[in-house]
């Protein structure tokens, strides 16, 4: 919270403990000062500042010793004292009167305090889910679900985001009779990890559609991205293009390997290089590969949101469980493949990252 929510709140605290300690010295029918009822409201609410600034920010270390503290306080007052004297009739209606016109005040003064504390915090609160909101909805609007086919090539893409605002992020983009398709997928998420992935979006689409150049697409990306990076906050890419005919190129930068589901012998063999994360060296060479695929042949690209899903003890699915899911299911229908692969992911447990699938198959 800003310097002024805090102390507006930790204000309406001490007016509000204030108010209860001299409500329990009202009840006590011994003579009173003037000096006794400051000091009775100064140490109730100035230790319930304590405690509540301790209690928000989890410091609980503090709690003994503030509780010594209030302790010690209450005692030095005690002796300060000294002997008092019970009260009479006409004495104690008058204290309960300045009791009353003192706790009124607090009373007032807190309800005011917490008012304005609550006006100004729930505004910027509502502020930012709506600033939120908007960045969710633009992620949205830039990673909508695909399922294409161009010539032989069967193409289905979609990316559940795991908060509001998403980091991954999935493309198809076709240009002079190539068509080419990515996974990427930014560290993190929110709307920081939001932002990257527009930068990425804007970046792959002005070099793929204009200059359908993809053995120079990582290392354009990585000349952008990498002011923007840091060994904390990285981007992994998967890419695969092709023209209609055997073989496709493919580039991986720090991402997952590419599942490759072979019609034939029915089996699985992972696609991988040796491309390291985009955006962590200045003037970084990625390598480009070739694969073949055969009718009936898919591939699985997919971010980590779908093996590294852990269950209540604690046990994660992992590449090769997730590798056999695929198979049992890899001549289903793509967007079968994706929503019963999900379902199985949800029903091992919660979903912790963002989640994208890009599947690619050669029809016959």
């Amino acid at each position: 919270m800003p310097l002024s929510s805090s102390l507006t709140f930790l204000a309406g605290v001490f007016c509000l403990f204030a108010t209860l300690v001299l409500v329990g010295s009202s009840m006590n029918f011994q003579s009173e000062s003037w000096f006794e009822l400051v000091g009775t409201a100064l140490i109730g609410g100035g230790f319930a500042i304590g405690w509540a600034y301790a209690g928000t920010r989890r410091i609980f270390w503090l709690f003994p010793i503030v509780a010594v503290l209030q302790f010690a306080a209450n005692t030095a007052l005690q002796l300060f004292l000294g002997v008092r004297h019970a009260l009479g009739g006409e004495q104690m209606q008058h204290k309960l009167r300045v009791h009353g016109l003192v706790e009124m005040v607090l009373i007032v003064a807190g309800y005011a305090l917490f008012i304005v504390f609550f006006n100004k915090e729930g505004a910027r609160f509502f502020k930012t889910q709506t600033e939120v909101r908007l960045a969710g909805e633009i992620h949205r609007s830039l990673v909508p679900a695909r399922h294409d086919t161009i010539g032989k090539i069967e193409l289905f893409g979609t990316s559940i985001p795991s908060s509001e605002v998403g980091g991954d992020l999935f493309d198809i983009v076709q240009s002079n009779g190539r068509w080419h398709a990515y996974v990427a997928d930014v560290s993190g998420h929110g709307v920081a990890a939001g932002i990257l992935m527009s930068m990425i979006k804007s970046t792959a689409l002005m070099q793929l559609s204009k200059l359908n150049k993809p053995e120079e697409l990582l290392t354009d990306l990585n000349d952008v991205m990498q002011p923007f990076t840091s060994p904390a906050n990285y981007l992994t890419f998967a890419y695969v293009g092709g023209n209609g005919t055997n073989p496709l190129r493919f580039a991986l930068a720090g991402h997952l390997p590419i599942l490759h589901y072979r019609a034939q012998s029915k089996t699985i063999i992972e696609h991988s290089d040796s491309n390291v994360p985009i955006g962590l060296f200045k003037h970084q060479n990625f390598e480009i590969s070739e694969l073949s695929l055969l009718p009936g042949d898919l591939l699985a690209v997919i971010t980590d949101g779908f093996t590294e899903v852990f269950d209540s003890k604690q046990r994660e699915i992992g590449m090769e469980e997730f590798k056999s899911m695929l198979r049992s299911r890899a001549e289903k229908p793509l967007p079968e493949i994706y929503f019963e692969l999900r379902a199985e992911t949800m029903k091992f447990g919660k979903q912790t990252d963002d989640q994208t699938m890009l599947l690619i198959r050669r029809l016959g």
